[in-house]
């Protein structure tokens, strides 16, 4: 009986011993295999990515290889072509980052987020393609990686392929730069802080994403209200219009309410105001000034319900009555829009007003992407144009040191986007009139009158320089000839002009035309940038010349001379039409050239990204 149960015993302990074993090898078989199949994806991964570095064909034909090639190609390099994504919460790192994209005006289908969601639910069960199907996996995780990275340092856009006249560097990524990048990122899982060291980290970007997200909850919000079309709404006007405009100017925090204390008597005002006008424009007309006669319906209609007030009739609606309070919010707007800020409800600030939410939103989007295009690497020391917000500001040490107001082309001479060293000055300027406007707006007036020439101080030079007599030119064909403005205080280039090295022939310089400043939009040039106080730059980038007060004493002489720069400024020529204002507020420009819409639409393109070709840009 026990030689039985000890035999069992035996057996069992056998049985044990064998399940052990077995269970073991398996183990064994699986790590094995899963050995094996990480060695064929390596070697796969390997022989594709150095495809990618040694294009076949033609030496002659064979383009370079890109910048982000060279970056994949660095990136596994440097991990011994290891995979990256096989790793389902290094993957969900990257999704979320490309998920977060949109705060930057950027959207996230561009990076493949719907196919790397589809790659990671298939990591979670585990499911393993074949190697040359993960190895596509891969790299098109790389590339929206990759691709993401270029974007947030350069733009989507790509501004030389939208303005020929283009001429700013970008600034380099370099591949092996990249691929540090990407590795710091996937080695700590926190690819979302790679995004934003890449990203600009000026302050006008952050007031941008600010902006953008602020618009983005107005338009879900279902936006503001339209002023329908009507009258020009003048300030103490009564009209159920400017309820619309104070809900409207309320919707984007331009307009804060008042206590119910300080709105009626703002409404007071108005309707004594109304009654006043109402009882001159009466003694006017019957004096027979019918020119006295410009108080609109409106502040009639105040009138009467400023004296039924006192009897049976109802009140005013406070809300309809264009208040002083209403007024300054209006103004205000009109200022940030760059309108004329005359607190009235015109065509312009009633067009400005009825933008829509989205439009908005698309149009900080746009000016996103030109940040992304400008705001690396700024220089402490800078002359920067604001083209469409008619403006110049001078920084010194990354502080603004100066600003004036500045006049730039028209909308068919446009002043051109670049930068440049402002190099030398010329005190007291002659003018060489350009062939275009010799061609286009002097030469129509010298066919009807040659005494524009002696009225403007224009002399008429040949191919060498010497003087011809206007009377002896036939001005319908007048051949090869120069007209030259002398210096003078009525001169198209004032007394100075600030140069820099461009293909343009564009220019700072001061102008006679002085009273065009006041205008709210001063796209009134040929090109160049006539600049109010010209002669306070002057002084201030000739400050550290030591012969300066030499110069002062031949700018009063009315010599010409060059004064050359001892330390050259960078001046940057931009153009955006959203101002970021403060940390949270942004503004809006006219698109005085008309050039969101191209931007937007190449912003708007979706990135088509076959699989077998991720990486061919």
């Amino acid at each position: 009986m026990q030689e039985r149960s000890f035999m069992r015993l035996l057996l069992t302990l056998g049985l044990v011993i064998s399940l052990s074993v077995t269970a073991q090898d398996v183990r064994d078989t699986d790590a094995s295999l899963r050995g094996v199949a990480n060695s064929l994806l390596v070697q796969a991964l390997e022989s594709r990515v150095l495809a990618l570095q040694a294009p076949v064909g033609d030496p002659l034909s064979i383009k370079p290889v890109s910048p982000v090639a060279q970056a994949v190609g660095s990136f596994y390099e440097q991990r011994g072509y290891q995979p990256v994504w096989t790793d389902p919460v290094r993957l969900q790192a990257l999704i979320e980052a490309l998920e977060g994209l949109v705060a930057d005006g950027l959207e996230p289908e561009d990076y493949s987020v719907t196919f790397l969601r589809q790659m990671h639910d298939q990591l979670q069960i585990d499911r393993q393609p074949p190697a040359s199907e993960q190895v596509e996996w891969e790299l098109l995780a790389t590339n929206a990686y990759l691709r993401a990275l270029y974007h947030l340092f350069n733009g989507k856009v790509n501004p030389a392929g939208l303005d020929p006249q283009w001429n700013f560097e970008l600034n380099e990524l370099s591949p092996l730069v990249v691929a540090g990048l990407m590795n710091e990122g996937v080695e700590s899982s926190r690819i979302a802080d790679i995004f934003a060291q890449t990203r600009p980290q000026h302050p006008a970007y952050a007031s941008l994403k600010a902006g953008l997200a602020r618009y983005r909850q107005l338009a879900a919000a279902g936006g503001w209200p339209s002023l329908p079309a009507g009258p020009t709404l003048k300030p103490c006007m009564i009209d159920p219009q400017v309820s619309f405009l104070r809900q409207r100017l309320l919707a984007t925090g331009d307009y804060l309410p008042v206590s119910p204390h300080e709105q009626d008597e703002a409404v007071a005002k108005c309707i004594a105001a109304n009654s006043a006008s109402a009882q001159a424009s009466s003694a006017a007309s019957s004096e027979g000034d019918a020119s006295a006669d410009a108080v609109v319906t409106s502040v009639a209609a105040s009138t009467d319900s400023s004296s039924a007030s006192s009897s049976s009739a109802a009140p005013v609606n406070s809300d309809e009555v264009f208040d002083e309070y209403l007024v300054a919010a209006v103004k205000q707007f009109q200022r940030d829009q760059y309108l004329d800020d005359d607190g009235a409800i015109g065509p312009a600030t009633r067009a400005a007003l009825n933008v829509s939410a989205q439009s908005r939103v698309d149009q900080i989007r746009v000016n996103l992407d030109r940040a992304r295009w400008l705001l690396h690497n700024i220089p402490d020391d800078l002359l920067l144009v604001d083209i469409a917000g008619f403006k110049i500001t001078y920084f010194k040490g990354g502080k603004e040191a100066w600003r004036s107001r500045v006049q730039v082309g028209m909308s068919y001479r446009t002043t051109p986007v670049f930068k440049s060293e402002v190099n030398y000055i010329t005190l007291n300027p002659t003018w060489t009139v350009p062939p275009t406007i010799l061609r286009k707006d002097i030469l129509p007036k010298l066919r009807k009158d040659l005494n524009y020439l002696r009225e403007h101080n224009i002399r008429v030079l040949d191919s060498n320089g010497k003087q011809l007599d206007p009377a002896t030119i036939d001005w319908n064909r007048p051949g090869n000839v120069t007209l030259r403005q002398d210096a003078g205080p009525d001169a198209a280039l004032g007394k100075a002009v600030i140069r820099f090295p461009n293909p343009y022939s564009v220019y700072l310089h001061d102008t006679p035309h002085q009273k065009l400043f006041n205008k709210s939009q001063r796209a009134f040039s040929s090109g160049c940038i006539r600049v109010e106080r010209a002669l306070e730059l002057v002084d201030l980038l000739l400050s550290e010349n030591p012969d300066w007060n030499s110069s002062r004493l031949a700018l009063a002489s009315g010599k010409t001379r060059n004064v050359t720069l001892v330390k050259r400024v960078p001046i940057m020529l931009a153009y955006w039409t959203v101002d970021a204002v403060s940390e949270s507020k942004v503004a809006f420009k006219p698109d005085i050239y008309a050039r969101d819409g191209a931007v937007l639409a190449a912003l708007n393109q979706r990135v088509n990204q076959p699989l077998l070709s991720v990486i061919t840009e």
